[in-house]
Protein backbone atom coordinates (compact mmCIF):
# COMPACT_ATOMS: atom_id res chain seq x y z
CA UNK A 1 0.00 0.00 0.00
CA UNK A 2 1.80 3.35 -1.03
CA UNK A 3 1.75 6.27 1.67
CA UNK A 4 -0.27 9.46 0.94
CA UNK A 5 1.93 12.07 1.79
CA UNK A 6 -0.18 16.04 2.50
CA UNK A 7 1.48 18.57 1.05
CA UNK A 8 1.99 21.73 3.41
CA UNK A 9 0.34 24.65 2.27
CA UNK A 10 4.05 26.19 1.97
CA UNK A 11 4.64 29.54 4.26
CA UNK A 12 5.42 32.99 3.30
CA UNK A 13 9.36 33.67 4.36
CA UNK A 14 8.89 35.40 7.83
CA UNK A 15 9.43 39.03 7.11
CA UNK A 16 13.11 40.03 8.60
CA UNK A 17 11.91 43.09 11.51
CA UNK A 18 14.67 45.46 12.32
CA UNK A 19 14.35 46.64 15.54
CA UNK A 20 13.80 50.14 16.17
CA UNK A 21 15.91 51.94 17.92
CA UNK A 22 15.11 53.57 21.26
CA UNK A 23 14.45 57.36 22.11
CA UNK A 24 16.11 58.57 24.98
CA UNK A 25 16.34 61.88 26.18
CA UNK A 26 18.80 64.70 25.83
CA UNK A 27 20.96 65.01 28.53
CA UNK A 28 23.16 68.17 29.62
CA UNK A 29 26.52 66.12 29.20
CA UNK A 30 24.68 65.22 25.41
CA UNK A 31 24.72 69.28 24.70
CA UNK A 32 27.65 70.72 26.47
CA UNK A 33 29.69 67.97 24.35
CA UNK A 34 28.18 69.08 21.52
CA UNK A 35 29.02 72.84 22.19
CA UNK A 36 32.76 71.70 22.39
CA UNK A 37 32.90 69.99 19.52
CA UNK A 38 31.45 73.19 17.56
CA UNK A 39 33.38 75.36 19.30
CA UNK A 40 37.06 72.74 18.07
CA UNK A 41 35.12 72.63 14.79
CA UNK A 42 35.31 76.32 14.39
CA UNK A 43 38.95 76.92 15.86
CA UNK A 44 37.24 78.57 18.99
CA UNK A 45 39.51 77.79 22.39
CA UNK A 46 37.14 76.60 24.42
CA UNK A 47 39.51 74.16 27.08
CA UNK A 48 39.07 77.26 29.58
CA UNK A 49 35.85 77.85 29.33
CA UNK A 50 34.75 77.32 32.55
CA UNK A 51 37.33 78.88 34.38
CA UNK A 52 36.35 82.17 32.11
CA UNK A 53 32.49 82.28 32.68
CA UNK A 54 32.66 81.39 36.20
CA UNK A 55 32.10 84.77 38.34
CA UNK A 56 31.71 87.00 35.18
CA UNK A 57 29.62 89.96 35.80
CA UNK A 58 26.79 91.03 33.48
CA UNK A 59 27.76 94.84 33.86
CA UNK A 60 30.65 94.74 32.42
CA UNK A 61 30.30 92.65 29.54
CA UNK A 62 29.38 95.57 26.60
CA UNK A 63 26.10 95.68 24.85
CA UNK A 64 25.59 92.94 22.80
CA UNK A 65 26.16 93.58 19.00
CA UNK A 66 26.23 91.70 15.58
CA UNK A 67 29.39 90.95 14.11
CA UNK A 68 30.08 94.81 12.19
CA UNK A 69 30.99 92.94 8.95
CA UNK A 70 28.17 90.59 8.26
CA UNK A 71 25.67 93.11 10.22
CA UNK A 72 26.46 95.43 7.24
CA UNK A 73 26.52 93.57 4.25
CA UNK A 74 22.79 92.24 5.66
CA UNK A 75 21.77 95.91 6.10
CA UNK A 76 23.06 96.68 2.73
CA UNK A 77 21.28 93.94 0.89
CA UNK A 78 18.46 94.69 2.69
CA UNK A 79 18.28 97.88 1.31
CA UNK A 80 19.13 97.09 -2.10
CA UNK A 81 15.75 94.89 -1.78
CA UNK A 82 13.63 97.64 -0.18
CA UNK A 83 14.49 101.13 -0.78
CA UNK A 84 12.10 102.41 -3.71
CA UNK A 85 15.00 104.81 -5.22
CA UNK A 86 17.31 101.35 -6.01
CA UNK A 87 14.58 99.19 -7.26
CA UNK A 88 13.22 99.06 -11.08
CA UNK A 89 9.91 99.25 -12.47
CA UNK A 90 8.91 95.85 -11.22
CA UNK A 91 10.45 96.29 -8.07
CA UNK A 92 13.54 94.24 -8.12
CA UNK A 93 17.01 95.36 -7.10
CA UNK A 94 18.55 97.59 -9.93
CA UNK A 95 21.93 97.35 -11.03
CA UNK A 96 24.18 100.23 -10.16
CA UNK A 97 27.57 102.28 -10.92
CA UNK A 98 29.96 102.22 -7.73
CA UNK A 99 29.71 106.32 -8.51
CA UNK A 100 27.08 108.57 -9.58
CA UNK A 101 24.94 110.99 -9.06
CA UNK A 102 21.91 110.36 -7.50
CA UNK A 103 21.95 106.79 -7.21
CA UNK A 104 25.23 104.62 -6.74
CA UNK A 105 27.00 102.04 -4.43
CA UNK A 106 28.93 104.13 -2.41
CA UNK A 107 25.91 106.44 -1.81
CA UNK A 108 23.78 103.46 -0.86
CA UNK A 109 26.40 102.33 1.83
CA UNK A 110 26.91 105.64 3.16
CA UNK A 111 23.40 105.52 3.72
CA UNK A 112 22.77 101.95 4.96
CA UNK A 113 26.22 101.34 6.95
CA UNK A 114 28.23 104.53 6.48
CA UNK A 115 30.70 103.12 9.00
CA UNK A 116 32.33 101.14 6.64
CA UNK A 117 34.14 101.66 3.63
CA UNK A 118 32.18 101.22 0.26
CA UNK A 119 34.96 99.77 -1.39
CA UNK A 120 36.04 97.23 1.02
CA UNK A 121 32.14 96.19 1.50
CA UNK A 122 31.88 95.73 -2.44
CA UNK A 123 35.10 93.82 -2.28
CA UNK A 124 33.29 91.78 0.49
CA UNK A 125 30.41 91.41 -1.55
CA UNK A 126 31.86 90.21 -4.82
CA UNK A 127 33.74 87.92 -2.77
CA UNK A 128 31.17 85.86 -1.12
CA UNK A 129 29.34 85.72 -5.05
CA UNK A 130 26.54 88.57 -3.63
CA UNK A 131 26.96 91.07 -6.20
CA UNK A 132 29.11 90.91 -9.74
CA UNK A 133 30.24 93.74 -11.86
CA UNK A 134 29.78 93.73 -15.68
CA UNK A 135 32.27 95.08 -18.09
CA UNK A 136 29.86 98.66 -17.91
CA UNK A 137 31.37 98.73 -14.72
CA UNK A 138 27.23 98.37 -13.47
CA UNK A 139 27.08 96.61 -10.16
CA UNK A 140 24.05 93.76 -9.75
CA UNK A 141 22.75 91.95 -6.58
CA UNK A 142 22.03 88.64 -7.08
CA UNK A 143 21.09 87.71 -3.04
CA UNK A 144 18.94 89.48 -0.44
CA UNK A 145 20.96 87.64 2.83
CA UNK A 146 24.25 86.49 3.17
CA UNK A 147 25.62 83.23 2.73
CA UNK A 148 27.85 83.39 5.89
CA UNK A 149 28.79 79.82 5.86
CA UNK A 150 31.06 80.34 2.82
CA UNK A 151 33.63 82.88 4.57
CA UNK A 152 35.50 81.02 8.33
CA UNK A 153 35.07 84.15 10.38
CA UNK A 154 31.46 85.09 8.95
CA UNK A 155 30.32 81.03 10.04
CA UNK A 156 31.44 81.25 13.61
CA UNK A 157 30.26 84.68 14.39
CA UNK A 158 26.82 83.79 13.01
CA UNK A 159 27.12 80.36 14.86
CA UNK A 160 28.02 82.57 18.03
CA UNK A 161 25.09 84.84 17.66
CA UNK A 162 22.26 82.16 16.17
CA UNK A 163 23.17 80.06 19.48
CA UNK A 164 23.32 82.96 22.19
CA UNK A 165 19.88 84.37 20.23
CA UNK A 166 18.22 80.98 21.04
CA UNK A 167 19.20 80.61 24.28
CA UNK A 168 17.89 84.21 25.68
CA UNK A 169 14.62 82.94 23.87
CA UNK A 170 14.92 79.79 25.96
CA UNK A 171 15.36 82.00 29.18
CA UNK A 172 13.14 84.29 28.58
CA UNK A 173 9.91 81.68 27.98
CA UNK A 174 11.64 79.96 31.32
CA UNK A 175 11.48 83.21 33.38
CA UNK A 176 8.02 84.46 32.16
CA UNK A 177 3.99 83.44 32.60
CA UNK A 178 2.77 81.13 30.04
CA UNK A 179 0.24 83.22 28.68
CA UNK A 180 0.91 84.09 25.01
CA UNK A 181 1.42 87.69 25.43
CA UNK A 182 4.57 87.26 27.85
CA UNK A 183 6.36 84.03 25.41
CA UNK A 184 8.44 84.87 23.12
CA UNK A 185 7.11 82.46 19.77
CA UNK A 186 9.07 79.00 20.23
CA UNK A 187 7.54 76.24 17.73
CA UNK A 188 9.13 73.00 16.83
CA UNK A 189 7.50 70.53 14.43
CA UNK A 190 9.29 66.94 14.85
CA UNK A 191 8.42 63.81 13.10
CA UNK A 192 10.72 60.87 14.47
CA UNK A 193 10.02 58.34 11.44
CA UNK A 194 10.54 60.50 8.50
CA UNK A 195 11.61 59.10 5.79
CA UNK A 196 15.94 59.80 4.85
CA UNK A 197 15.20 60.01 1.17
CA UNK A 198 12.74 62.74 1.36
CA UNK A 199 15.20 65.04 3.32
CA UNK A 200 16.10 66.69 0.35
CA UNK A 201 12.02 67.78 -0.66
CA UNK A 202 12.17 68.73 2.57
CA UNK A 203 15.19 71.28 2.76
CA UNK A 204 13.93 73.39 -0.42
CA UNK A 205 10.33 73.16 1.79
CA UNK A 206 11.72 74.72 4.34
CA UNK A 207 14.10 76.94 2.06
CA UNK A 208 11.22 78.15 0.08
CA UNK A 209 8.79 79.24 2.83
CA UNK A 210 11.26 80.00 5.57
CA UNK A 211 12.50 82.66 3.24
CA UNK A 212 9.35 84.05 1.95
CA UNK A 213 8.23 84.55 5.82
CA UNK A 214 12.08 85.46 7.19
CA UNK A 215 11.64 88.49 4.19
CA UNK A 216 7.97 88.94 5.23
CA UNK A 217 8.94 89.64 9.30
CA UNK A 218 12.02 92.26 7.38
CA UNK A 219 9.66 94.02 5.86
CA UNK A 220 7.79 94.61 8.64
CA UNK A 221 10.17 95.34 11.30
CA UNK A 222 11.63 97.82 8.37
CA UNK A 223 8.14 99.86 8.30
CA UNK A 224 7.95 99.53 11.56
CA UNK A 225 11.23 101.43 12.68
CA UNK A 226 10.48 104.07 10.67
CA UNK A 227 9.88 106.87 12.86
CA UNK A 228 6.43 108.57 12.58
CA UNK A 229 5.31 112.17 12.87
CA UNK A 230 3.65 111.27 16.13
CA UNK A 231 6.81 109.37 17.72
CA UNK A 232 9.56 111.35 16.16
CA UNK A 233 9.41 113.68 18.78
CA UNK A 234 10.34 110.71 21.69
CA UNK A 235 12.77 109.11 22.44
CA UNK A 236 12.28 105.23 21.31
CA UNK A 237 13.86 102.76 23.12
CA UNK A 238 15.56 100.24 20.44
CA UNK A 239 16.17 96.59 21.31
CA UNK A 240 17.93 94.35 19.10
CA UNK A 241 15.20 91.07 17.47
CA UNK A 242 16.30 87.85 15.75
CA UNK A 243 13.36 85.39 14.10
CA UNK A 244 15.20 82.60 12.70
CA UNK A 245 13.98 79.81 11.02
CA UNK A 246 16.03 75.92 10.95
CA UNK A 247 16.20 72.55 10.23
CA UNK A 248 17.43 69.76 12.39
CA UNK A 249 18.52 66.21 11.15
CA UNK A 250 19.71 63.91 13.60
CA UNK A 251 21.35 60.69 11.50
CA UNK A 252 21.57 58.59 14.14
Amino acid sequence: MKESRTKRASRPPKAKVTARPSLREVTVDDVIKDLFDLFEHLGLDAGHLAARVVGLDPSAVPARRLYPRASAIGELLKAWHQDPEYLDSLGNPSPIKLRAGRRSFRRLAAKTVPNMDPNALLIELERVGAVSIDANELISVHMRSLPVYEDKHLASQHTLVSLDSFIRTLRHNLNSTTSNSDQLFHRVAWNGEFDARQIQALKIRVKRHGQNFLESCDNWMTRNAKPTALNSRTRRKQVQVFVGVYLAVDKN
